[in-house]
């Protein structure tokens, strides 16, 4: 599979926030984007997912533009909320049900990192790390062979940093990008693509 981005750029108001990103990765490969806060890591991984437009360029998967993200890609960002009162076994049966996942509720936790007591709590319950570890295990284990994760260690404690960085090799096996700043969410990749607004 090839992802290629020609000639990104996203203008806000009347600034632009990057212009002529270009990019070809393909299957195996992964990408850290960089910058300051506000740069638009964020929003370079939404226009990529679809959620929003380009101000100008496009993007390709296989060599189409009018793919459907959402069946061929996985994306998770602090901002994304999940049913907050669902529990993980709820969630695991959507996820199965929108073929989103193979793995076994045990095998899920497992890998999540999430005992058999907390299976049932609703995730409102959940702390805002154990909510952005959840998330992204489910991203992770989502078989999409295009990953995006915004920001993945957002509110994690070391625990969480050390449960995603043991990720990798799953991840290196799709398309993978990866938003953000610090190395533990970045230095593993193959690449860097840094927005610098000049």
């Amino acid at each position: 599979m090839i992802l290629e981005l020609q000639n990104i750029g996203k203008k806000l108001n009347d600034r632009w926030l990057f212009k002529s990103v270009n990019l070809t990765m393909q299957t195996g490969q992964s990408l850290s984007i960089t910058g300051r806060n506000g740069s638009g890591k964020s929003t370079l991984l939404q226009i990529i997912y679809g959620l929003t437009q380009a101000t100008e360029g496009q993007v390709f998967l296989d060599g189409q533009s009018d793919f459907e993200p959402s069946k061929v890609m996985s994306a998770t960002a602090p901002s994304m909320e999940l049913p907050m009162d669902f529990s993980i076994r709820e969630l695991h049966q959507l996820s199965l049900s929108l073929k989103k996942m193979d793995l076994s509720l045990e095998d899920f936790s497992d890998f999540a990192m999430f005992s058999n007591r907390e299976l049932n709590r609703p995730v409102k319950h959940f702390s805002s790390g154990m909510l952005q570890r959840l998330k992204t295990a489910f991203c992770i284990q989502s078989g999409s062979p295009v990953i995006l994760l915004d920001e993945p260690l957002t509110n994690m404690d070391v625990y969480g940093e050390k449960w995603y960085l043991n990720c990798q090799g799953l991840l290196k096996t799709r398309i993978c990008i990866v938003a953000g700043n610090t190395p533990a969410e970045v230095a593993w990749t193959d690449r860097n693509l840094e927005i610098t607004n000049d």
